[in-house]
């Protein structure tokens, strides 16, 4: 008779990852269920530099690789990778496009089905690298809530002359989905001027999607739009463009 093992058996690996940099898998309601990468993230312990409080690459580029690995040999499911920044833009990183060519293979290799995606303010994208990065993934989810450089220059602190630089270079990526918030206050740009010239803006660049969020904004001094005008705002969308918005109550791409 076979006397029974006294080593403890070795606890399981948590599939559901939750550090700074990584998240989940968490289901979110526009992106259903992800693994996030906060490329924005300070708070690792493993930054860039004293200049660059980011995550190193080598660390993301690891950490991912073992936990989708470990999802995948653990049988779960994930429906996409979303790389986002809570405190910078993710196309700041100087590893960018290092980090997203590397993703990009983990994912053909793992999780060939699931939509690689990124959230993004566009920082950088007069940068060739970061554009071609971009271009990477199955959706460049980018902010995109201003009709006029003059609203832009006032809701960014950008000069007012990099609104027609942003959109130009938006103009060459075949992922886009537009994500805007409309808001009223010191910062408005619910007007009707603004919105039709935000609506050719959508006409002009074409994007695959837009993504409308009705979250209360962060700063006391920014009201949300009323339901009435926000469907004012998604009709004129769909019939100047065709496309039809997408309306999400989450604050954060991980809601």
């Amino acid at each position: 008779m076979t006397e029974p093992s006294l080593t403890p058996p070795k606890p399981a690996l948590p599939t559901v990852l939750e550090s700074p940099v990584f998240q989940g898998p968490t289901k979110t309601e526009r992106f259903n269920l992800v693994l996030g990468i906060d490329l924005g993230c300070a708070e690792s312990g493993m930054v860039v530099s004293r200049d660059v409080c980011m995550p190193r690459a080598s660390y993301v580029i690891t950490t991912a690789a073992r936990h989708v690995i470990r999802l995948a040999k653990s049988g779960e499911k994930i429906d996409g990778i979303l790389v986002w920044g809570s405190e910078a833009d993710p196309t700041m990183h100087p590893e960018f496009r290092e980090i997203t060519g590397n993703l990009r293979d983990l994912r053909n290799k793992w999780f060939a089905k699931a939509k690689l995606t990124l959230a993004t303010d566009a920082s950088r994208i007069e940068a060739p690298d970061v554009r071609h990065a971009m271009s990477i993934y199955d959706a460049a989810v980018v902010r995109f809530e201003w009709g006029t450089a003059k609203t832009f220059a006032a809701a960014t602190g950008k000069k007012s002359a990099d609104f027609a630089n942003l959109c130009a270079h938006l103009g060459h990526l075949e992922n886009l989905v537009f994500q805007a918030r409309f808001v009223r206050g010191d910062i408005e740009n619910t007007g009707e001027a603004e919105v039709k010239a935000w609506v050719k803006k959508v006409a002009e660049l074409k994007p695959r999607g837009v993504h409308i969020l009705t979250a209360d904004a962060k700063s006391k001094k920014l009201k949300p739009l009323p339901k009435s005008r926000l469907n004012e705002i998604i009709e004129e969308v769909t019939e100047k463009t065709g496309l039809t918005p997408q309306v999400f109550s989450g604050e954060t791409v991980l809601s």
